[in-house]
Order: structure tokens, then sequence, then C-alpha cells
């Protein structure tokens, strides 16, 4: 049974028998091993991290009674590179290549704060004692005890919570989508390389075939829904399968070869396409969320209404943009226009036989022109070189920015919103808003608006 104390760094002998270097001499020995080739870079690598963060919370440190010296009592166990860090940081003199003894002189003298000498440490009685949990450690999962390694799809989660993404996002965004659809199982998302799929997403020709594209980490469906969704689910389970394994998706003319050989065995006609329309994770139909929580039926992911009519709305399709209480603004009480936008935006409806889709159009072009002269007339910093005739677009863009900058929005939230200030004639941009206006050859629907106010909600909630 272990216990719990803490220890000088200098009362510790560094492990002379470790698994990472082989049974060594001595501590001098062990030093150069720390200090050479690749170790050594891992090592200050480490005492920089230790030197700006601290000792990770995560991770501790295990030692047992040493046998070699009175001096030093004690040998590590469990944290080899991590307690000869501590020593380089806390006496660079111990480091034996003279260059990495100054670059340890350097840290221990611009740390942001100073270096721990005393550490809590768990006590094994000797090492048989302490070799199950280092196997544990170092050894594998071991069915669930072990630690478990993240994978590409772990870690964009991971990043996903933090705003940021990772090069693999489509692929995961992807993966998540025909997931949630019910096109593949649990057990083949398991089965499927991120990587792998990533490079398929990153191809061209698999692109144009599977009939979406790819923009900013998301992607987007260009081909009708049937379509797309059969084309996926083929790709899917054959790499699922290992039919379409890594190694037979190396190369890209293996990669083409492969979409255009599952194109010609399922018979596929091509496809007419469509405005790209983001694809949605959640519900069979689209999986994203109403304001009250409930599934919406609403987001992209069908065919739009013709031009000259109102889009008939799908079963429990939502058919205003948000409810009274449901809109997620706080505006205050003296912005009477703001207000009296956002009760007939929760009144009328854009979608059925009583949907007025241009009304709301107007409504919510105002919205967001409103919106984002108030954030940059509350932040003057945000302003800049805009000019009083500056266009929404505009405005919108460096609103955005500013809010990034200064922690208000995500990275996703950012590339979504100057996705609709950039990209011209695409079904979601603020030009095309600006078009519903003014042009009779563009019409409305409201799964367009549905997914415009999802999309740029965070942002206008964020200019208030």
């Amino acid at each position: 049974m272990s216990s719990r104390k803490t220890i000088s760094i200098n009362s510790i002998l560094l492990d002379s028998e470790n698994a990472r270097h082989g049974e060594k001499q001595s501590q001098r020995e062990i030093y150069k091993w720390m200090t050479t080739g690749l170790v050594a870079q891992k090592v200050i690598k480490l005492a920089t991290d230790v030197a700006d963060n601290g000792l990770s919370p995560f991770d501790g440190m295990g030692v047992m009674p040493s046998k070699e010296s009175d001096k030093e009592p004690w040998v590590v166990v469990e944290g080899n590179r991590r307690v000869a860090a501590l020593k380089f940081l806390n006496n660079p003199k111990l480091c034996p290549d003279l260059k990495l003894r100054k670059q340890y002189e350097q840290l221990k003298k611009r740390a942001a704060s100073q270096i721990p000498l005393r550490v809590e440490f768990a006590v094994f009685k000797d090492f048989s004692e302490a070799a199950y949990w280092i196997q544990l450690r170092h050894g594998g999962e071991h069915g669930g005890v072990g630690i478990s390694s993240w994978g590409p799809k772990e870690y964009d989660s991971f990043l996903a919570r933090l705003g940021a993404r990772s090069t693999n996002r489509p692929a995961v965004n992807l993966l998540s989508y025909a997931l949630s659809k019910g096109l593949i199982t649990l057990a083949q998302y398991d089965q499927i390389s991120a990587t792998t799929l990533y490079r398929m997403l990153s191809t061209p020709a698999v692109r144009k075939e599977l009939g979406c594209h790819v923009s900013k980490g998301e992607v987007f469906r260009i081909a009708g829904e049937e379509y797309f969704d059969r084309a996926v689910t083929t790709m899917l389970i054959a790499m699922a399968s290992g039919e379409a394994s890594v190694t037979k998706l190396k190369s890209r003319t293996q990669r083409e070869n492969f979409v255009k050989d599952m194109k010609i065995a399922g018979g596929w006609e091509d496809y007419d396409e469509q405005s790209p329309q983001p694809i949605s994770v959640g519900s069979s139909n689209t999986g994203s969320l109403q304001d009250d929580g409930s599934p919406d039926s609403s987001a992209p992911g069908s065919d739009q209404a013709k031009p000259g009519s109102p889009a008939k709305p799908r079963s429990g399709a939502r058919d205003k943009l948000f409810t009274v209480k449901g809109h997620g603004l706080e505006v205050p009480v003296n912005e009477t226009k703001v207000q009296d936008i956002l009760r007939e935006l929760a009144t009328l409806k854009h979608s059925g036989a009583k949907g007025t889709p241009i009304s709301v159009s107007f409504l919510l072009r105002a919205l967001l022109e409103l919106s984002s002269d108030n954030y940059l007339e509350n932040n003057p910093s945000a302003i800049r070189r805009l000019e009083p005739n500056t266009p929404l677009r505009e405005k919108v863009k460096c609103s955005a920015r500013h809010m990034h900058a200064n922690g208000k929005i995500s990275q996703d939230n950012l590339d979504v919103v100057t996705r609709h200030c950039a990209e011209d004639g695409g079904m979601l941009t603020i030009s095309t808003l600006q078009k519903y206006l003014h042009s009779t050859s563009h019409f409305p629907n409201g799964e367009t608006l549905n997914s415009m106010w999802s999309e740029l909600k965070q942002y206008i909630i964020e200019c208030w």
C-alpha cells in the first residue's frame, strides 16, 4: 500500500534501470542520456513547460527507498524524465551539456513562478509494489482499467470544447453526421480512421462524386440529400469493413479510382449541383435543436422551394425563427425598434400557407444590422477604418473579429460568420439575404431562414 510524502528533489536518485534507457551504471550516465539526442529535446521541452505552467496536476510521480545512498534515500519509480527536468531546472550545473545548461539557466531565471524543489510523491516500499501501477499507466488500456489514449476523433471533440478544431475536423463532422442519421453503426464508426477519411475528403475527385465540398473544417452538401447519404454510406461502410483500407487509399490515384469504382458499381446517375448546405448532426432529419431544445427538422437538408412560392414545411418543422422567449437576446428596453422587431419575428411564420418569408427576411436583416451597429457603437476599438457607408458584411465581419479577439465567440463561430460575409451567391450569405429584399429572382424559404438564424444567433446575441 503506497503513501504520500513531500520530498526534496535533491534527495531523489534517478532510476538506473528505467524501461526507457535500460540499465545505467551511475547518475552521471543517466544525466548524459537525458541530455543527448532526441531525449534531450523532449526533456528540455518538458522543463520549459514546467517553468511556464508548473507541474501537471494530473501526473503524479512515485519513489521507493534507495539502497544506494544515505544522502539520497529515494529513487524514482515513476516520472524519471520529470524528476530529471526538475533537477536540471533547480541546479543547471547537473546538466553535462554546456549548451543545454545555458538553456536551463535561462529557464530558471524566466520561470513564471519558483521552480518546485519539494514535491509530493507516492511512496512505495519496493519496486514490486509499484509495478502494478506502472504497468497500468504505460502498458495500454488493459480493457478499460488503464489510461485510454485519444485518437483523432476524441482529440477533435476536445478541441471543439475549446472553440478550436483539428486537421481532421471535416472527417469527424462527416462521421458524426452519418452516425446521427443511422447511416452507419457505432461499431462501424469506431472502425473508420478519421485520418484516412480526411485524406478522402481532401481529394477533389472524391468530394465531387460524394456531392460535397469542404470549407474551414466543415462539410457542405451540394448534391440532393438522398444521393449524398447513399454515397457517404457506401464509402464509410467500405472503409469500416476493410474493403477500403488505409493502404488501398494511400495515394491520390487510389482514392480517385476507389470513388469512381464505387459509383459505377452502384449505378448512380449524376446529380444536379445545389447551393451548399451545411450537414447537420443530431436527429435523423437534421440534428439541430429548436429554441425549446426539441429536435428541429427545418435545418438544411431538403430541397429548396421553387422561386415565387412559399416553402412547405415538413412535418414537425419550425415555422418561425424563434419564440417570444426563445431568441436569447438581452436588448435594453429603450431600444424600442429592436424590441418591436423581435416581437414581430416571434409572431410571423415564414413557412406554410400563412407564411411571410419576405417579411421575415426584411426583419432579420434589420435585426442583423441594428445589432452590429450597437456592437460597434459600444466597442469603438472595433471600428478603426470603417467608413460611414460601410456595407453590412464589413460591419459584421469587423464586429465578429473583435468578438473573437476578446473571447466572446469561438473560432468556429467566427468562421461561420466570416463565411456568410465572404461567399457570394450561397443560400446563407448576407449578400443573398440582401438579394431577397431587392431581387425578384431570389425567394427565401423557411429552411434557409432557420439555418441563417441558427448560424448567426450567437453573433447577434453577443452584439447586445
